[in-house]
């Protein structure tokens, strides 16, 4: 932190009627040199209230107006400058859950692992976070019991600034930690050190781990019950889970396991009344204020809290390409973030429900029909008839009679060129008898008009693959639905191939050589991109084979625009390198577009409580807890993904790498991912590569030292105590 005058950091900015959960523009009281700016602002007392809202700000916005023009940080552009922007790109950028398309000065080294002490996003970060201490400092020097004493303060008021001062205290050891998760050694002052100039002490992190441990405990029975207070204000709950938190990283942070500590606050969160959406979508809307499942968010209005960056940059960054901004409840796309194909490999389905429709069927073909009791003897009937596919005079296809002794005759037409068979000797003549078919059931049907030949073959469809139980060894039989008048199945696939096969031999298959939803006799394999539970079914009728496959059950949170969309990043400045994920918007639950096009009234989810079940799954994992428990807050998590229990894992595939994949799914750009695989070991050095991890599109190998941010270089500059962390001199 630069050297600075505490002096100047008297001046609050009064934010109205923030907790009806947002904030009013921003306005400052005029700043005098020879006046201290709390005397002025505290002679109201809900002043205290109001700069406590500020405080709240300082997650969201940037300055003293909307969006732009009075910042609070100056050197950098207003708009890049916020603290959850910043928090976004340092969190998301460096990992394999987003790139970005511009070249704003040195963006493109958090991608490339490349930052070093001079990088201005980096250093914004340091800045917003210190800036936010600084507040919190002041803040809780100007509510103690001696100045509310002195100013006369009610004893209601009072009272009331307990806590207060207790959710000003959570916010500064919110901005600590990530203080100790980004740079480690900081910077470290608190509400005790002197108003003047002076060099701040640098702290370790064993130091700071300690006193973020020690504040949230102190603070916890001044809090506010878990979902008792206003909305977008801190509780109980939110300590704890920042408590979860850094327990689970300790071993990152100090080398000390505190993985049964993590599990202790989970388990508190879990047990505190918070309940998961049961649409995740909503999460990401601008209703989600209604969300038990949020613990704490960072609130904005689309009105009041005018802002370049924070929502307004996550929603509008992540639109371009072919997609509809209106879609989003935009008013245009900034055409900057995607994901790569490394995320959207760890999602079992992409793309919705229906891998492949119905096809409409080609026209023009030649077409034998085939009157019959079966149908009501109308031989214009097209549905019920054959098909020449080279319109010479050779027709095949299938029908159905459902019951037994049916009678039938093929036409062309009508009924002046039909025939039959006189004899049932399998010739056909003009105006023939009748054809009897004893049984009931399914047929393949073969004519060929010019030879006068028919042949009727009872048929039973199947599919064979090596993403078939049975793989290329064994059919699994479909069913026929009359009533549809298709052949259907509904089987747990593998990722792999399939084919329909006609009565368990090669002499009749299917496959799909355009992959655009019609069959081919003897066409190529059908992929199957990933496991789960499909209903497939087969339109044998005329004039083309066609058939569709569904999946019954997939995992709903992968939201991914592909249309026009790359899923190989050939370029990072082309937004369509890489497919846009479609996870926030401007718009709510039921549909209706949010107050400001530009600014989005959509907040955003810091803790909410699908994290708290992964990290209780994840501390039990790893600290030898209960493998039971462990499994049912991952289950819970993936029963709202699947909307049932399909996706549901056994006790062999819960891992810590499935469980590092999970967060990836359900988490995905709420900014954990690089704290995530630091965790792991996977963020630098080689046992993970991403597509342009360190620069090169398929990926390298990362230095360790870049686990951890530097000092900004002005800071080490400015003050002469401080020792650049490791690699980075």
């Amino acid at each position: 932190m630069r050297n600075i005058n505490y002096k100047y950091l008297t001046l609050f900015l009064l934010v109205g009627s923030f907790f009806s959960s947002c904030f009013n523009d921003l306005n400052t009281v005029p700043i005098d040199d020879d006046e201290f700016v709390s005397e002025v602002v505290f002679k109201d007392p809900a002043s205290y209230k109001q700069v406590l809202g500020k405080l709240y700000a300082g997650l969201a916005v940037s300055g003293q107006q909307g969006p732009a023009g009075r910042p609070d940080i100056g050197g950098i552009d207003e708009g890049f400058s916020t603290y959850l922007r910043q928090y976004f790109k340092a969190q998301e950028l460096p990992t394999d859950e987003a790139v970005i398309a511009w070249n704003d000065g040195n963006l493109q080294d958090y991608t490339r692992h490349n930052w070093d002490a001079n990088n201005e996003f980096v250093a914004a970060m340091y800045n917003r976070i210190f800036y936010q201490i600084s507040l919190c400092n002041e803040y809780l020097r100007e509510t103690t019991d001696a100045k509310m004493a002195e100013r006369a303060t009610p004893a209601a008021t009072q009272t009331e600034v307990k806590t207060f001062r207790a959710e000003a205290r959570f916010l500064r050891a919110l901005s600590y930690y990530h203080a100790l998760d980004f740079f480690r050694n900081v910077p470290f002052v608190t509400e005790n050190d002197i108003v003047g100039n002076f060099f701040p002490t640098q702290t370790n992190a064993n130091d700071l781990f300690n006193y973020i441990e020690s504040e949230l405990k102190a603070i916890d029975a001044e809090l506010v019950a878990p979902r008792a207070n206003e909305y977008g204000r801190a509780d109980q709950a939110a300590a704890w889970t920042l408590l979860a938190k850094l327990y689970l990283n300790a071993e990152v942070y100090t080398g000390v396991k505190k993985y049964t500590e993590a599990a202790e606050y989970c388990q508190k969160v879990i047990s505190a009344g918070f309940e998961l959406e049961p649409d995740y979508n909503h999460l990401f809307m601008t209703d989600n204020n209604t969300s038990k499942e949020i613990i704490f968010p960072v609130n904005f209005d689309g009105v009041r809290t005018k802002t370049w960056g924070g929502m307004t940059f996550i929603v509008h960054a992540a639109v371009g390409g072919s997609m509809s901004p209106a879609e989003f409840g935009i008013d245009g796309g900034w055409g900057g973030m995607r994901t790569t194909k490394a995320i959207v490999e760890k999602f079992p389905a992409v793309g919705g429900s229906t891998l492949f429709a119905k096809a409409n069927g080609r026209t023009g073909l030649a077409l034998l029909n085939i009157p019959g009791g079966y149908q009501g003897w109308d031989p214009t009937n097209t549905k019920t008839a054959l098909a020449s596919v080279n319109n010479d005079k050779k027709y095949e296809g299938y029908i159905y009679l459902a019951d037994a002794n049916s009678e039938f005759k093929f036409a062309v037409g009508g009924w002046d060129e039909n025939y039959g068979d006189t004899g049932a000797d399998g010739t056909l003549e003009p105006g023939g008898d009748n054809i009897k078919v004893a049984n009931a059931g399914y047929y393949r049907a073969f004519v060929d008009l010019n030879a006068k030949t028919y042949s009727l073959t009872p048929a039973q469809w199947g599919i064979i693959g090596d993403a078939t139980p049975g793989g290329w060894d064994a059919d699994e039989n479909m069913t026929y639905n009359a009533e549809e008048g298709v052949w259907q199945i509904q089987v747990v696939l593998k990722k792999g191939d399939f084919k329909f096969r006609l009565n368990d031999g090669w002499d009749v298959n299917l496959g799909d050589d355009g992959k655009d939803g019609l069959l081919e006799g003897n066409g190529a394999n059908i992929t199957i991109p990933s496991a789960g539970n499909y209903l497939i079914k087969l339109y044998a009728g005329a004039p083309d084979y066609t058939f569709s496959v569904v999946r019954t059950s997939f995992d709903r949170r992968a939201s991914f625009y592909t249309a026009g969309q790359e899923l190989e990043i050939d370029d990072i400045s082309q937004f369509t390198n890489g497919y846009a994920v479609t996870k926030y918007k401007n718009v709510s639950s039921t549909g209706a577009v949010g107050s400001n096009l530009t600014f989005p009234d959509t907040d955003f989810p810091m803790f909410r409580l699908a994290d708290v079940y992964l990290m209780h799954a994840e501390a039990l994992l790893r600290g030898n807890g209960s493998k039971t428990a462990a499994l049912q807050s991952i289950n819970k998590v993936r029963e709202r993904a699947y909307t049932d229990v399909s996706g549901n894992i056994a006790e062999p595939a819960l891992t810590l790498d499935f469980i590092l994949d999970e967060r990836a799914r359900e988490l995905l750009w709420e900014c954990h991912r690089r704290t995530d695989l630091v965790r792991f070991g996977k963020f630098t050095g080689g046992d993970y590569i991403w597509p342009w991890k360190g620069g090169v599109k398929n990926g390298v190998s990362t230095a360790a030292y870049k686990n951890v941010f530097p000092i900004p270089s002005s800071d080490i500059g400015s003050n002469p105590t401080l020792k650049q962390n490791e690699g980075y001199n």
